[in-house]
């Protein structure tokens, strides 16, 4: 009987080593896991700030060319450049457009 016991003790060793060393394994990929995606968010972080900071230059560009659009537009500067070219206006076919707020 003295062998059966000692062979059940030879299993749950095998058992605990096994045990033992999954966990290790776990711990590992855990860490590995945690450091990889610490970085990876870090990355992402960067990007979205320098997406931010085109975004922003795009707007303040895309605000100075709608008011060099507007001013080129304007009626004034319209007709002062027909005048120069020896062009009249003829009030019979004049057509005004309003912009609304709708479209």
């Amino acid at each position: 009987m003295a062998k059966k016991v000692k062979r059940n003790k030879r299993k749950t060793v095998k058992l605990q080593n096994f045990a033992v060393l999954l966990f290790a394994a776990a711990i590992v990929c855990y860490l590995a896991s945690a450091l990889f995606l610490r970085t990876y968010n870090n990355s992402l972080s960067t990007e979205v700030q320098a997406i931010s900071a085109k975004i922003t230059t795009l707007q303040v560009q895309n605000d100075a060319v709608a008011v060099e659009v507007n001013n080129l537009s304007s009626r004034d500067r319209v007709s002062t450049i027909a005048g120069d070219d020896g062009l009249q206006l003829d009030q019979t076919n004049i057509v005004t457009i309003t912009k609304t707020d709708g479209e």
